[in-house]
C-alpha cells in the first residue's frame, strides 16, 4: 500500500490546456455517457450495455489500482480551465522492467479540442519521470483517431498483429507502436501521407471514400498488368480502402481517387509510393476504369500527381527530387503516358511478370528527375480532412 490513499495519491498533471486529475463520484454520469457512445463501443472493450453500476465498479478499480504498488494508473481528463467537467480517461498499465501500456478515450464533448494529445504527453512523461523506459500503444486495426493521437506524440508504428486484441468474444487485428524515454514526444516520427485534393486540367484528385464502391468497374486488362489485389472490386473494396488509408497513416504511400472536375464519380486511381524508396524519391502508379480510357485522363491525372510530387514542401507539395515507375513490357498505353510526362526508360527486367498463359513479360523501369526550377502548372492543391505498382 502507498502512504497516501485515493484520491490523495493521484498526482495532478497539466500543461495549461489539459488537466489530468483523480476520477470522482461526480464523473459517474459522464463516464456512462462516454461508454454508451457508439465510437467508444466500437473501439474499446467497455461492457454493453453500460450503466451506472458499471461506472461505480470502474471507479472502485481505479482507486484500488492507485493504492497498489505497480497497479494501473488511471486519470480523468479535463480541460485546464474547466477542471470539474469530465472529458475522458487515460490509463497506464505497468508491465515490469520499466515497460507500460497506455490506453485512452474521450467523452464525445471532449473530441476535436486537442485534449488527448496533451493528455498522452503528460501521462507518458510522468511514466518516464518515474523510471519508465518505454510506453506501448495498441488499438484495433482501423482506429485512425487513436493512431492520430499516438502519431502526433512521437510513437513509432511497429506493425499489425493478427487477432491479438480480444473484444466481446472476438479476436481482432491490432496495431502496435511505442515511444522510448529519450524520444521526442512533441512531433511525429514519420509523415502522415494524406492525399490532399489536387485540381487542374479538368480533373480532381481526392481521397477515396466508402461510396466509391458504386463506381467500380471490371478492369478489362490482362491480369499481369497489376499485382493481385491492386484493382478494387465490390467484394474486396472494404479491405482495399482500409489498406490504402493505412499506407497513408504509416508513411508508405498516398492514394488518390481520380474524378472529373464537374463530377465526383470515381474514374480510376493514382498513387505515389514512398515506403522503401531512397531519400527524396517516390514511385508513381495509376490505373483507370474502362469507361475513362482513351480520353487523356491517365496522362492528366498522373501529371497532377507528378507536379505535386515535385512541388517544394514549403508550397504544399512533397518536395521530391526523383520519381520512378514500372510498367509491363507489353503495356504500351502506360508507357505512352510515362513518355508524355517526361519519364525516361532506364532499364528492363527480363521475364519479370508472369502471364496467365504461363509465359513471362519484361518489366520496364522509368525515371524522371525534378526540374531545376519548378514549372508553373494549373494544378490547385487544397487540404483534405484524412509495395504495389499500379502501372503493371
Amino acid at each position: 500500500m502507498s502512504e497516501a490513499t485515493y484520491p490523495a495519491c493521484v498526482p495532478e498533471l497539466t500543461d495549461g490546456h489539459v488537466l489530468l486529475r483523480a476520477q470522482r463520484e461526480g464523473d459517474l454520469d459522464r463516464i456512462v455517457e462516454q461508454c454508451r457512445d457508439p465510437e467508444s463501443i466500437r473501439w474499446t472493450t467497455v461492457p454493453v450495455p453500460y450503466g451506472p453500476e458499471d461506472a461505480r465498479s470502474f471507479l472502485g478499480l481505479v482507486a484500488r489500482g492507485w493504492e497498489q504498488p505497480g497497479g494501473p494508473r488511471v486519470w480523468a481528463i479535463a480541460a485546464a480551465d474547466d477542471p470539474d467537467t469530465f472529458m475522458g480517461s487515460i490509463d497506464i498499465r505497468p508491465k515490469g522492467a520499466g515497460i507500460a501500456e497506455i490506453g485512452f478515450g474521450l467523452h464525445p464533448e471532449g473530441r476535436g479540442r486537442h485534449l488527448m494529445s496533451g493528455a498522452l504527453r503528460l501521462a507518458t512523461r510522468w511514466w518516464f519521470d518515474n523510471g519508465g523506459v518505454r510506453m506501448f500503444w495498441e488499438a484495433n486495426r482501423g482506429n485512425f483517431a487513436s493512431w492520430r493521437v499516438a502519431h502526433a506524440c512521437g510513437f513509432t508504428y511497429h506493425g499489425t498483429l493478427p487477432q491479438s486484441l480480444p473484444q466481446r468474444d472476438e479476436a481482432l487485428d491490432g496495431w502496435r507502436g511505442s515511444v522510448g524515454r529519450d524520444d521526442d514526444l512533441t512531433a511525429p516520427v514519420t509523415p502522415w501521407l494524406e492525399p490532399v485534393v489536387l485540381e487542374g486540367d479538368g480533373l480532381r484528385l481526392r481521397p477515396w471514400q466508402e461510396s466509391d464502391v458504386d463506381a467500380l468497374e471490371p478492369t478489362g486488362t490482362p491480369e499481369h498488368f497489376m499485382p493481385p489485389g491492386a484493382a478494387p472490386t465490390p467484394r474486396n473494396f472494404e479491405e482495399w480502402l482500409l489498406v490504402r488509408r493505412e499506407r497513408a497513416a504509416f508513411s508508405e504511400a498516398t492514394h488518390w481517387c481520380i474524378t472529373a472536375a464537374g463530377s465526383d464519380r470515381a474514374l480510376g486511381a493514382v498513387v505515389l509510393i514512398g515506403g522503401g524508396q531512397p531519400g527524396g524519391s517516390g514511385e508513381l502508379g495509376f490505373q483507370l476504369f474502362p469507361s475513362a480510357r482513351h480520353q487523356g485522363v491517365a496522362t492528366r491525372a498522373a501529371r497532377l500527381a507528378t507536379d505535386h510530387a515535385f512541388t517544394p514542401a514549403t508550397q504544399g507539395g512533397r518536395g521530391l527530387r526523383r520519381l520512378t515507375a514500372v510498367s509491363v513490357g507489353d503495356n504500351d498505353a502506360s508507357a505512352a503516358v510515362l513518355e508524355r510526362l517526361g519519364f525516361t526508360e532506364c532499364g528492363r527486367d527480363p521475364q519479370a511478370f508472369p502471364r496467365a498463359d504461363g509465359t513471362f513479360d519484361d518489366g520496364r523501369h522509368w525515371v524522371r528527375h525534378a526540374p531545376t526550377t519548378h514549372e508553373t502548372t494549373h494544378t490547385t492543391t487544397t487540404s483534405s480532412p484524412i509495395s504495389e505498382n499500379l502501372l503493371r
